[in-house]
């Protein structure tokens, strides 16, 4: 499914504003907890549930089930807040919160998880713009700017964005940062 047009530049928009409002520089990484935190969208970790519902909790965090749980956004009225398993590991994590968070920039409004006949509700449009801007937000147009000039390796990138090294691919593949930064230099 394609993206509407001018979305990509539009997330590229809100990755650059955002980083304006933090008092962040357009190259460097975005913490999405403090992003969260900004836009006041709570978050909480699948684990502060265990006293609540401990089996729940104890199968969506074995390793085998994992995958079955990243993150979701949920809202009590008008208030959205976010429940993400913190059994991935950080940068997991921080991919799957910047995914809700770009749900929640986008207004997207929160939907029943089932529909009635008991399968899970998905609304395909959303979820891809949620997939082009949660990565936007870790890693901006400028970042991979920044990535590409500097020759940092994708390991490197990766510890420094916070990111994995696929979504860091990603992001320097769809913006064309290599590319970019050999012509700035060729006609430099």
């Amino acid at each position: 499914m394609a993206l509407r047009r001018g979305f990509k530049a539009e997330a590229n928009w809100y990755a650059s504003s955002l980083r304006k409002e933090l008092d962040i520089a357009p190259h460097l990484p975005l913490c999405p907890w403090r992003l969260a935190k900004h836009l006041e969208i709570p978050v909480f970790k699948l684990s502060d549930y265990a006293a609540v519902a401990p089996e729940a909790v104890t199968y969506l965090q074995t390793i085998k089930v994992q995958k079955d749980f990243s993150a979701i956004t949920l809202a009590d009225g008008q208030e959205r807040f976010i429940v993400h398993n913190d059994a991935h590991d950080k940068k997991r994590q921080a991919a799957d919160i910047s995914h809700e968070l770009a749900h929640g920039l986008l207004l997207h409004p929160p939907a029943k998880i089932w529909d009635p006949s008991g399968t899970r509700n998905y609304d395909k449009a959303m979820e891809e713009e949620a997939n082009w801007l949660g990565p936007a937000l870790l890693v901006s147009d400028e970042a991979t700017m920044h990535i590409a000039a500097l020759g940092l390796t994708l390991a490197k990138a990766s510890d420094v964005y916070g990111a994995s090294e696929p979504l860091i691919r990603m992001r320097l593949n769809v913006s064309g940062a290599y590319q970019r930064v050999a012509n700035r230099r060729r006609y430099a």
